[in-house]
């Protein structure tokens, strides 16, 4: 068992019960496979997802006894993407399952030992992967908690338990993005030490170094594209419904802004404590575009560190072909993490989500003042009716 594997384990077992990848570690042969609990789990959780449809529609059935039109439209939208999610999840580890077993093998279940004696610094993306799924416990008990305590129509709380469930099979989806970008990037990174530590080796060595260096390069250059294969559309779905979860959370705060004076102060708790939890999906999306953006940037770093690679002793040798067809193939040549090939997945996301939310809400704005203006319109032609209507003879 490798490092990276022991490490990342507690998230492989998790993402494997949720079947939010399609294998799992084989401790005896080391390495992922499919298995029989694999399908059993692509079985049972469908149907669990697709049972939870019903308390959505009941949910919805509920919702109109007391939202507007205009936000009732917008809910509707976020709970029927927030609906499928699951599913699409589901559906995209099963069609991709032979990519997913590839990725998880070459990225996790292999030592590079050559690399990895590159360079003695520690690796830490896994401490960190730790530490955020000790957050995400705590981020659940305390919904938990809010669900106990605030919510009373059982039906919509049946909706917020799915709810807290389906954010967490999200935050394990990242999580697994995000393990693969940090592996990629720790690899480029070890690729730049060990080009820059060359100059006191023989020829000898120094032409075994590049010929690592150009093939390792290729290989882990190259996943990026299985990256983008397994999780474009599970990255598409979960930014368009934190876009859509924003977006509601905003329009709320905007609906009740006139009403905090008169709120007690365990219902201004419970509206603050909502404003914070939607607040975690931006951290998600900071998170998604941030790792992705260091993960591409090392690569083009370590990509272009070659250029000031000059020994002497390597010219006319095969070594110096390597890095001359290296250079010509890779300099222009940029590869990034994408979503579905609609937009690459950098810290311009953060941007995009940003002004749609803004672009979405002054939309919604404007419907609710043009609904309040068509309620009003009614008012006052019903009065004017009435008061215009001859009286009988």
């Amino acid at each position: 068992m490798t490092p990276l594997v022991k490490h990342y384990g507690s998230l492989f077992h998790l993402a494997a019960t949720f079947y939010l990848i399609p294998c799992t570690y084989n401790y005896r042969e080391n390495r992922f496979g499919i298995f029989w609990r694999n399908t059993f789990a692509f079985v049972l959780m469908f149907t669990i997802y697709s049972s939870f449809l019903w308390f959505d529609i009941i949910a919805i059935k509920v919702s109109f006894k007391f939202m507007s039109m205009v936000m009732l439209g917008i809910m509707v939208l976020y709970v029927l993407t927030s609906a499928f999610m699951p599913i699409a999840f589901a559906l995209n580890s099963l069609y991709h399952r032979e990519q997913y077993v590839q990725l998880f093998d070459f990225l996790f279940a292999r030592d590079d030992v050559i690399l990895q004696c590159s360079t003695i610094r520690p690796t830490t993306p896994a401490m960190h992967h730790r530490d955020n799924l000790k957050t995400l416990s705590v981020f659940v008990i305390l919904n938990c908690i809010y669900n106990v305590m605030y919510i009373a129509e059982p039906n919509i709380l049946k909706l917020y338990w799915i709810s807290l469930l389906r954010f967490s099979e999200l935050f394990l989806m990242v999580e697994l993005h995000r393990a693969c970008a940090n592996v990629i990037k720790d690899r480029m990174e070890q690729l730049q030490v060990l080009l820059m530590n060359v100059r006191n080796n023989d020829t000898a060595s120094v032409e075994f170094i590049v010929h690592i260096f150009v093939e390792r390069f290729q290989r882990y250059h190259h996943l990026i594209d299985s990256v983008n294969q397994c999780f474009s559309v599970p990255l598409t779905h979960i930014l368009l419904l934190i876009l859509l979860e924003r977006t509601v959370a905003s329009y709320d705060v905007y609906d009740n802004f006139y009403l905090l004076n008169n709120m007690s102060q365990w219902e201004m708790t419970g509206f603050l404590f909502r404003q914070l939890w939607t607040l975690i999906y931006m951290v998600v999306v900071f998170m998604i575009a941030v790792t992705s953006s260091l993960s591409s940037s090392q690569v083009e770093e370590t990509a272009l560190c070659t250029r000031h690679f000059d020994d002497y002793r390597l010219q006319n040798t095969r070594a110096a072909k390597q890095i001359q067809k290296f250079l010509l193939k890779n300099l222009h040549q940029k590869k990034k993490f994408s979503a579905c090939g609609f937009f690459d997945i950098d810290n311009t996301v953060i941007y995009m989500v940003f002004s749609s939310i803004v672009t979405y809400l002054v939309i919604l704005i404007q419907f609710k003042q043009l609904e309040t203006d068509l309620t009003q319109s009614e008012g006052v032609f019903n009065v004017t009716s009435n008061l215009t209507t001859p009286g009988p003879s």
